[in-house]
C-alpha cells in the first residue's frame, strides 16, 4: 500500500484527500504545515507528498525547497495542490524548486486519483 502525506493547513481539504485516497486503497498520513510534514517524514517517509502553497509556520514553497535539497527525501514525488497561486510564474517557481506536478484546485476527484497514481 502506497503511503501519501497531504500538507493543508485546512482540515476540510486534508479530510476531502483522506477519503479520497483512502478509498483508492492509499495510506494517507496529513500535517498541517511544512514543519509538520517534515517531522513526520523523517520519522516514517511516505511514497509521495502533496502539498498546499499558503500555510502558517512553513509554506509547501519552503517545504518543497528542503524536501527537494535533502539527500533522503529528494526521490520522493512532490505535488504542489494550491487553490491560491495560480499564476503561471508560481508554477514556474514552483517547478524551479523541484515540484514533480502543479495542480490547481479543485480537481474532479477521478482526474484527481488518476493524477496521483500516475505519479507514484
Amino acid at each position: 500500500m502506497k503511503k501519501v502525506l497531504i500538507v493543508d493547513d485546512v482540515a476540510e481539504n486534508r479530510y476531502i484527500l483522506e477519503k479520497l485516497l483512502g478509498v483508492h486503497q492509499m495510506e494517507v498520513i496529513s500535517a498541517q504545515n511544512g514543519q509538520e510534514a517534515l517531522d513526520k517524514t523523517y520519522a516514517d517517509p511516505p511514497d509521495l507528498i502533496i502539498s498546499d502553497i499558503l500555510m502558517p509556520v512553513m509554506d509547501g514553497y519552503t517545504l518543497c525547497k528542503i524536501w527537494k535539497s535533502d539527500d533522503r527525501l529528494k526521490h520522493i514525488p512532490f505535488i504542489i495542490y494550491t487553490a491560491t497561486y495560480t499564476d503561471p510564474k508560481d508554477e514556474a517557481f514552483a517547478k524551479k524548486l523541484g515540484a514533480d506536478l502543479f495542480v490547481i484546485k479543485p480537481q474532479e476527484p477521478h482526474v484527481f486519483v488518476e493524477t496521483v497514481k500516475e505519479v507514484i
